[in-house]
């Protein structure tokens, strides 16, 4: 009994930490004249370009703790890349830095909420619990249909996997490969978005749309297949 009382005062404990620090985060913007209408790519781009020979590193770090301490869409991120650094190397940092930041954030969700998931009756037995399992098995497959298909936003991804009983490593290496075609095309828009007639531009905006219509697609597919396999 000692020990359940003392596993939900850490796990409250944990949850009074991760709140505070939400609101920390808010408070910044909302008492500070910083504004995440600032955050453009331009404005990063220039940021991290002061760095000079460190800038990769520098953008890393910044995509890492984007959405965890620091507040900057994960669009911008996607963009910048390809603005500062171009098509190839924007490329590999854009995919490592979403992979950095996705692993921070699943690693902070775990620590600070999956002991209170564990702690709640309802979640022992049933359908929740079968789920859970069920996505400790098969996590890899689940990740990384989740990042070629962009049915979800990707920091809700981030975070409810970190609360799920997902693997480590299944979540890190399924994110990075999912993440790979996505990050190539947000990175190509990003390098041709200053010349924004050219026809490499066309082709960058065409591929996104086609991206952004993926989820589309996927779910009138899953549903024109289920009932054939019922029949």
């Amino acid at each position: 009994m000692e020990k359940e009382n003392s596993g939900s005062k850490r796990n409250l404990l944990k949850l009074g930490i991760l709140a505070a620090l939400v609101l920390t985060i808010a408070g910044i913007f909302y008492l500070t004249p910083l504004d995440p209408k600032d955050f453009t790519p331009e404005k990063i781009r220039e940021f991290i370009l002061g760095f000079g020979v460190f800038a990769p590193l520098v953008y890393l770090a910044i995509y890492g703790l984007r959405g965890v301490v620091v507040i900057i869409p994960v669009f911008a991120m996607a963009i910048t890349s390809g603005l500062v650094f171009g098509i190839w190397w924007g490329w590999i940092l854009n995919v490592t830095g979403a992979t950095i930041n996705a692993t921070i954030s699943f690693l902070a969700a775990r620590y600070f909420g999956r002991g209170f998931i564990d702690s709640l009756p309802f979640f022992k037995s049933g359908k929740l619990k079968s789920f859970d399992e069920k996505a400790e098995q098969h996590g890899f497959k689940v990740i990384l249909v989740m990042r070629l298909i962009p049915l979800f936003q990707y920091d809700a991804v981030n975070f409810g996997s970190g609360l799920s009983r997902i693997r480590l490593r299944d979540y890190i290496f399924a994110s990075f490969i999912g993440m790979l075609p996505g990050g190539f095309i947000t990175n190509f828009l990003g390098s041709s978005i200053e010349n924004w007639r050219s026809p490499k531009f066309i082709l960058a905006l065409a591929l996104f749309v086609l991206l952004m219509f993926v989820p589309f697609f996927y779910k009138k597919f899953k549903k024109k297949k289920s009932p054939a396999m019922e029949g």
